[in-house]
């Protein structure tokens, strides 16, 4: 079993994830421990000023790779970052895309909705065989409200990675519904831990593998946590099943905003 977090806050200091690195590398034992094999660190790009802090990414993602060799943990790191959506979105630097592989994107919308005109902006990205992955679109009220829309990216060629806690109802109700109806839809490309530290949100997967072998079987979360992601860090051409039409969750009628977003 192969267990692969595409979206983790793992290096101390950068963002609201790890403070410092003996959290890190708790957050890196509790990794392995739950039985994670690859992780990639993907710090949040809100605005084009936080790739002043790339050359810092770069050389703490170096020194992370040394204390976790000394400890001799099996564990395999690779890079990217998590880009809070603008229109004038830019891929130029190293850190922008998987291991600068120039190929796969993690990108994020504000929780509240979806952007305007995002639709033509990545489709020039897929036109240009760029993929956009899009971060937790279980959580986006936008996409929670109006599902189909999960449905249009991926038509246009946009893939999408659950959060595992959204599946496991640490997000909320109206989350998982919401994760799990996409998962049905076979909407879902990739899952992700959005490891930040230890406590309330950890690197962990395992339990999520587990629930979508019940769910979708063996294959599927194959698909999911090892040959998807495996082939996005190498900059490899995925191939995906045709996505299904989707409906509502009826259950998240009536949910308030802060408990839609598992806050």
């Amino acid at each position: 079993m192969q267990i692969f977090d595409i979206h983790t806050h793992l290096l101390p200091g950068i963002d609201d994830g790890a403070p410092d690195w003996d959290e890190t590398m708790k957050m890196v034992y509790q990794a392995y421990e739950d039985g994670t094999t690859d992780i990639a660190i993907t710090h949040h790009i809100l605005s084009d000023q936080d790739y002043d802090l790339e050359n810092e990414i770069l050389e703490k993602f170096e020194e992370l790779k040394e204390r976790v060799a000394d400890a001799q943990i099996s564990l395999k790191f690779h890079l990217g970052a998590e880009i809070f959506y603008h229109h004038e979105i830019s891929l130029d630097h190293r850190i922008s895309t998987y291991n600068n592989n120039k190929k796969y994107f993690l990108v994020e919308f504000p929780m509240q909705g979806i952007p305007r005109h995002v639709d033509d902006k990545f489709f020039e990205f897929v036109i240009d065989k760029i993929t956009p992955i899009l971060a937790h679109p279980e959580r986006n009220l936008g996409i929670i409200n109006k599902p189909e829309r999960a449905f249009e990216f991926a038509q246009r060629g946009v893939m999408l990675q659950m959060n595992a806690g959204s599946l496991t109802g640490e997000f909320g109700e109206a989350a998982r519904l919401t994760a799990e109806s996409l998962l049905d839809a076979r909407l879902i490309h990739f899952v992700g831990s959005d490891g930040h530290n230890t406590r309330r949100r950890p690197i962990v997967m395992k339990e999520a593998y587990h629930r979508i072998v019940e769910r979708c079987g063996e294959n599927m979360a194959d698909v999911l946590f090892n040959q998807n992601p495996s082939q996005a860090m190498q900059g490899l051409e995925i191939r995906i099943l045709e996505p299904l039409p989707i409906e509502p969750p009826k259950s998240t009628k009536g949910f308030g905003l802060f408990k839609k977003l598992g806050f």
